[in-house]
């Protein structure tokens, strides 16, 4: 009679070892949701959800792996790595078939944790850089098959009002700010900023102003398809700072 049981027990183990697992039941629909970190000082951090880790170790400026949860009412917690006491909790309402991001910016001691969905790309990207005239019988150079994606996020509680610009490394700025408003916690529809491979910067102005107060500095992102996040966030002393995030 026990026969059964153990055959049962041996399929769920092996079941275990197969890729990303769902937080709760299964279903054929399925949410996508990572870490990543602009804290100056919490050292790794994990994020859990429903009590269950689904991110481990990741350092300031790193992202981590997707992980692959059940959709729907969800409580997420960030946690030191290896501690078992929450830094930050936030809750969690988790859609089919849409990509999320938790953010956890700001100093240890006052860390907090916001949610960015992945809504896609915004607008069209600029023309490319004029190419240098083809001699008579060389072919002309191959232009990128994709784009780079930019997200600039708001994670300083204390910061004055200001307008970020993404611009091409040396260029002046822009007549309009490329997000506005810029503020605070507005993250809950981030749509990536589409651009051509190259050196770009993130400019960051008094509001209403071209005074630069903050630089993310030059960002080489001549790889084609990767995704930059750039996070406006604050120092242990409320400072302001620039910390740049690569996938």
């Amino acid at each position: 009679m026990r026969f059964p049981l153990l055959v049962a027990a041996v399929a769920v183990l092996a079941l275990e070892g197969c890729g990303p697992e769902p937080v709760g039941p299964r279903s054929g629909e399925t949410a996508r949701l990572r870490l990543a970190s602009a804290s100056p000082d919490a050292g790794t951090l994990d994020l859990l959800v429903n009590g269950r880790t689904v991110a481990q170790a990741v350092g300031r400026t790193e992202v981590s792996p997707v992980a692959v949860l059940e959709p729907g009412s969800a409580s997420g917690e960030i946690r030191a790595t290896g501690t078992s006491a929450a830094l930050a909790s936030l809750p969690l309402a988790l859609e089919a078939g849409k990509s999320y991001t938790v953010l956890v910016a700001g100093p240890m001691h006052a860390l907090t944790a916001m949610v960015s969905v992945d809504t896609g790309s915004a607008g069209a990207p600029p023309p490319p850089p004029p190419q240098p005239p083809v001699d008579s019988g060389n072919p002309p150079p191959s232009q990128p098959m994709d784009f780079v994606r930019f997200r600039i996020l708001h994670a300083a509680p204390h910061a004055p009002p200001l307008d970020p610009y993404l611009l091409p490394t040396g260029a002046p700025l822009d007549t309009l700010p490329t997000l506005q408003p810029f503020e605070y916690g507005s993250l809950a529809l981030t749509a990536d900023l589409v651009r051509w491979p190259g050196h770009w910067t993130v400019e960051f102005t008094e509001a209403g102003t071209t005074r630069v107060v903050l630089t993310s500095g030059d960002l080489d992102v001549s790889a084609a398809g990767g995704l930059v996040t750039v996070v406006l966030g604050e120092n242990a002393d409320q400072s302001l700072r620039v910390d740049v995030l690569r996938e």
